[in-house]
């Protein structure tokens, strides 16, 4: 009796231990037909052979981010696809090596992945259909200004025999294939996008509209004459012999050029016909005279308008704004120096001053057109 009783209890021994042991077998067959860990081949650098850029950063910013990718066909079961570590890294390292740093890779490109996965299905035996999908948008930092490039977004449908881990492949593919298509971008928009321009350059122009019948253009070389003064003569309840209008504009455009941003300042300085004005027994030489230098003035007003925005230090992601400010700013320090100008001569009047300022402003305008400003 004793035996038996002890022969039953070695039984049910063996059949407790025997599931145990079936389970520490199936563990690390679980774990190896489940998950698989995607690892990307290093390319050759000379797939790329001219580039003008390097990736700084990639930033994951899929719905999921992380290291997992999707899923595939592995051993005839369905198991997770990974990164070994997280796809900023693992990308960043393989198209860091596509497209190493050196001296003409000027732009650090930030790379966003809005979207990055593989999946696949049983297709029959032997058979496996995958989609990969891609979408990546392009930045860049200017003056720690964020200049956002382009998108690249891509898809691809395959099939591949089981044996065949043909999403490796694929995977490096599309991944080249996005600093291809930068690349293109970039050689297609370089000079013709500012979003690519890393200096701003001003450029000054005069502008004369000869056939502006009513409008005088200043020219150093053309002096105001009696005849431009075509405006009514006699204003009720005016004192002065004579009365100039004059003033300044401008208009503006950019464009991109080679890797600068080309800002042109077309410059308007002029006299209006119909709004000047002189008594029929004032028009003499020292009249006039004296009308021509508040249009000097103005002149001499302008160029420091083209020195206070060169100063400004204008930058590409905004320059409109302060060229406005800085025209505004010189709009009204033309008027304060125009009534200097009248209140200190009396309106032409008092000699001695109508001489000292026709010698202060005869030097400036010297000095504009011989380059000594």
């Amino acid at each position: 009796m004793m035996i038996w009783i002890q022969y039953t209890l070695l039984s049910h021994i063996k059949m407790l231990l025997i599931p145990v042991l079936m389970l520490l077998c199936a563990r690390p067959v679980f774990a190896q037909t489940n998950k698989v860990t995607l690892k990307l081949q290093k390319q050759s650098p000379a797939l790329l052979k001219s580039y003008k850029f390097f990736v700084q950063e990639v930033e994951d910013k899929r719905k999921s981010p992380g290291a997992g990718i999707g899923r595939v066909i592995s051993g005839g079961q369905e198991a997770s696809l990974s990164f070994a570590s997280s796809i900023e890294k693992e990308m960043l390292t393989h198209w860091s090596f596509t497209a190493p740093k050196n001296n003409q890779t000027y732009l650090p490109l930030y790379i966003t992945v809005k979207d990055f996965r593989i999946n696949e299905k049983k297709a029959g035996p032997n058979k496996v259909t995958g989609e990969i999908t891609l979408d990546v948008s392009f930045r860049w930092y200017r003056n720690m200004q964020p200049v956002e490039l382009t998108s690249y977004q891509t898809s691809a449908n395959y099939t591949r025999p089981e044996n065949d881990p043909y999403y490796e492949k694929i995977a490096e593919q599309i991944l080249n294939q996005t600093l291809v298509h930068f690349t293109n971008w970039m050689n297609t928009n370089a000079g013709k996008t500012p979003s690519l321009a890393r200096n701003l350059v001003l450029v000054f122009k005069e502008i004369r509209n000869r056939n502006d019948r009513d409008t005088v253009f200043y020219d150093s070389a053309r002096p105001l004459i009696w005849a431009d003064f075509r405006g009514q003569s006699s204003k009720p309840g005016s004192r002065y012999a004579a009365a100039v209008f004059t003033s300044f504009a401008y208009e503006g455009k950019s464009y991109p050029k080679g890797d600068d941003l080309v800002v042109e300042i077309g410059l308007k300085i002029f006299m209006v016909k119909s709004m000047s004005w002189g008594r029929p027994e004032s028009r003499n030489a020292g009249t006039l005279r004296h009308e021509q230098l508040h249009f000097d003035v103005t002149r001499i007003v302008v160029e420091r308008f083209k020195k206070n925005l060169i100063k400004a230090e204008l930058t590409i992601d905004d320059f409109d704004s302060e060229i406005q400010y800085q025209f505004l700013e010189t709009y009204r320090e033309m008027n304060r120096e125009q009534e200097a100008y009248d209140g200190e001569t009396g309106h032409g009047l008092n000699a001695s001053a109508q001489a000292a300022w026709d010698r202060k402003i005869t030097s400036e305008i010297s000095g504009i057109y011989s380059g000594t400003q």
